[in-house]
């Protein structure tokens, strides 16, 4: 018995080891109504002829002897270890039910399975391309879990009301008020030691190349993702028809700082029925973004500024969830990938240039940087909240190229229309002229059945902005005299619309 003693000093893991060491011996049989323990380390059965004579008796080496036919038909005379037989008489042979036995029910270690509601999922712990460990929520069915564990495991399972969603990346709880947190323990520590910027070299110059002259603003940025995960964001996009210009770089160095908090999904992931896949996702990317689909479009923005989200997942139950996604697009479609339209104050997009000199091993410098990147980050000026609802006011994320795509996502019709307007204004030589929905289709469109008096005013009302007047009389573009009509007409001048810059700040 010394030497169990000093095995029992040293750290078992392997259940196996475990239960031939530590293992009570009475526990092989405890449920079995035959079973006649005679004491700690012996046992008969009921059913045989003698029941004074133990059928198997546990000896010194600690190794079990079967003594005399039993109901298990193992052969009399040989020696089998605690575990073998606890395989054999509780589970029927059953050896990796009889492990999680071991591992669940008696070393005590944390059971991997949740209940939320009614419903039964299994915690992952997924390792990741940077070494790292990514916890995931699976749906697992009950039946398999009894399958695999026995029911005795199900009483152990811990039990939550509902999900909720708490983020944040310093002080990681995982149940608030009876709701599981779906939010994932931040894997990185702050380097201890104040840094410099001159400490955090590659991260640096992974901020000036995509952010560039808005660098400042693009700390603040990566500032709020870490130490404010609930405050909502603008739509951060990176573009440029070029290859090589780090797009996918940026994205990873997301994945490499927030983890399983982060993901990146299709565009048509959005469109898809269940949204679980990014429904509890701090940070969505979207990479090779082109969305076409006006759907697509309206949710997209839709979840910039929502606050909660109803859950959609296969084979559980509709459940809402506070929503905290932040949304990040990569694209090579420079000025058409979506349409914004011009009062649009959610996008910030920024054109990335070539890397010229690129360097092969950045990811890996930058993995190693972010202890250091983090407590950089915590060192920089509090946050002014009091701006915006997004933080950033639209003049500090207003950059030339935000400007490109608001005009190519101008209506066919709009852009006819100002060619008409200016067309009109150069052949009368006036600066001004008024006109319904229905001069305009009557004098340019009158054989276009695309383009009706309605379409028309939608686009005066939603693109030119423009309000008509009172029912007046006014004089047509139509007309070559100088009689006037009676309508709604809409006031359009050339300084307004002709005279301007394109490529101005709003």
């Amino acid at each position: 018995m010394s030497k169990f003693k000093d095995l029992s000093k040293s750290k078992i893991f392997n259940p196996i080891d475990w239960f031939n060491f530590y293992g009570e011996f009475s526990i092989i049989f405890t449920g079995n109504r035959n079973a006649n323990i005679i004491n700690e380390n012996e046992v008969s059965f009921y059913s045989d002829e003698n029941i004074r004579k133990p059928t198997f008796v546990l000896n010194a080496k600690n190794l079990v002897n079967v003594k005399k036919e039993n109901e298990f038909d193992l052969a009399t005379g040989i020696e089998i270890s605690k575990f073998m037989l606890l395989t054999i008489c509780k589970f029927k042979g059953n050896y990796t039910t009889a492990m999680s036995f071991v591992y669940y029910n008696l070393m005590k270690s944390e059971i991997p399975y949740i209940r939320v509601g009614t419903d039964y999922f299994k915690v992952i712990e997924k390792p990741n391309r940077y070494s790292g460990k990514n916890t995931i929520i699976k749906v697992w069915d009950k039946a398999t879990i009894i399958e695999d564990h026995t029911k005795e495991l199900i009483k152990y399972i811990f039990r939550y009301d509902e999900f909720t969603i708490e983020p944040n990346n310093k002080i990681y709880t995982p149940v608030i008020d009876g709701c599981y947190n779906l939010y994932s323990k931040f894997s990185h520590s702050e380097h201890i030691d104040n840094v410099t910027i001159d400490d955090i070299p590659f991260s640096n110059g992974i901020m000036q190349h995509f952010f560039g002259e808005q660098t400042e603003v693009g700390f603040r940025y990566m500032k709020i993702l870490y130490e404010y995960p609930k405050q909502m964001l603008p739509i951060l996009v990176l573009v440029s028809e070029e290859r090589g210009t780090g797009k996918t770089t940026f994205l990873n160095w997301i994945e490499m700082i927030f983890g399983e908090n982060s993901i990146l999904i299709s565009p048509d992931a959005l469109t898809r029925d269940f949204n679980a896949l990014y429904s509890n996702k701090n940070i969505i990317c979207i990479d090779e973004t082109m969305i076409e689909k006006s759907h697509a479009v309206e949710k997209l923005k839709s979840l910039a500024t929502a606050k909660s989200i109803s859950v959609a997942q296969k084979f559980v139950s509709e459940y809402s969830i506070p929503f905290y996604g932040k949304l990040i697009l990569c694209t090579n479609k420079e000025t058409d990938f979506m349409r914004i339209d011009e009062d649009e104050v959610r996008f910030w997009i920024r054109k990335l240039n070539h890397i010229d000199n690129l360097n092969t091993m950045i990811e890996k410098d930058i993995f190693k940087e972010i202890p250091k990147f983090l407590k950089y980050l915590s060192s920089l000026p509090e946050i002014d909240f009091s701006k915006s609802r997004m933080v950033f006011t639209k003049e500090e994320i207003c950059t030339e190229n935000l400007i490109n795509v608001k005009e190519e996502s101008k209506s066919g019709l709009f852009k006819e229309l100002c060619e008409r307007f200016e067309d009109y204004f150069n052949e009368k030589e006036v600066n001004s002229l008024e006109a319904t929905p229905t001069d305009i289709k009557d004098k340019w469109f009158r054989n276009d059945s695309k383009v009706s008096a309605s379409y028309i005013k939608k686009v005066l009302k939603n693109e030119f902005k423009l309000i008509p007047s009172d029912n007046k009389y006014y004089y047509s573009i139509l007309s070559e005299t100088s009689n006037k009509k009676m309508g709604r007409s809409y006031f359009i001048e050339r300084s307004e619309y002709f005279d301007y810059n394109p490529k101005e700040p709003f």
